[in-house]
């Protein structure tokens, strides 16, 4: 796997290829210690042009813009074999208003359960073709953030070329409210982040209108 370095640049799209949207795959393994629960968590804050938080797609709201960006479910003990939970960013579909789409993972109460990624066997993200199917790059979370309970990953950005991701590496202290903090998003909805009943595949949240 190759290590998360900060600021390296990847090119995504650009105007003559035909690739138009990414896959970005997180996994982990159950732990051997029964007693350690881990539940990893993938998110997505959607930036407009004023640098503002303009939706999340997280656990409790698994879609935004019409299913531009989708996440497939909330895996929330790292069962099975493969990715574990799939953002899919249909970056031709995502409206001209945002210009970068930031994806971070959290391990859900990790500070609260004394979790970090030290502690989570065989935790990763990768970045696939949606056109191709064929891997870009695959970083491994656990070594390089053995202290940290959430990792901004890095930034898919919209460029006059087309889309760029650009590697963050960057260790957060606390959850999902840390990483929402850290970008801006201080309020939201009673009872917005917290977790509930486990959603799947087949039964993705679908609403009208965004919580946020």
């Amino acid at each position: 796997m190759v290590k998360l370095v900060n600021g390296q640049k990847i090119e995504l799209t650009k105007p003559s290829s035909m690739v138009t949207s990414i896959q970005l795959g997180l996994g982990w393994s159950i732990s051997d210690d029964s007693a350690s629960h881990f539940d990893l968590d993938a998110l997505a804050l959607l930036v407009d042009e004023a640098d503002s938080i303009h939706s999340i797609v997280f656990y409790n709201q698994l879609t935004a813009f019409d299913g531009a960006v989708v996440l497939s479910n909330d895996n929330q003990n790292g069962a099975g074999t493969g990715d574990d939970e799939q953002l899919f960013l249909q970056l031709s579909y995502v409206p001209a208003s945002i210009y970068k789409i930031v994806v971070a993972i959290v391990i859900h109460e990790g500070d609260e359960r004394d979790q970090t990624f030290g502690k989570v066997n065989d935790a990763y993200v990768r970045i696939v073709s949606g056109e191709t199917k064929e891997e870009i790059v695959c970083y491994e979370l656990e070594k390089d953030f053995s202290n940290e309970t959430a990792v901004v990953i890095g930034e898919v950005c919209r460029t006059e070329d087309g889309w760029i991701f650009e590697t963050s590496g960057k260790g957060i202290e606390g959850g999902i409210r840390s990483v929402c903090k850290a970008y801006g998003m201080t309020e939201w909805p009673d009872s917005f982040l917290e977790k509930k009943k486990a959603l799947t595949k087949t039964s993705p949240l679908y609403a009208k209108k965004p919580l946020f």
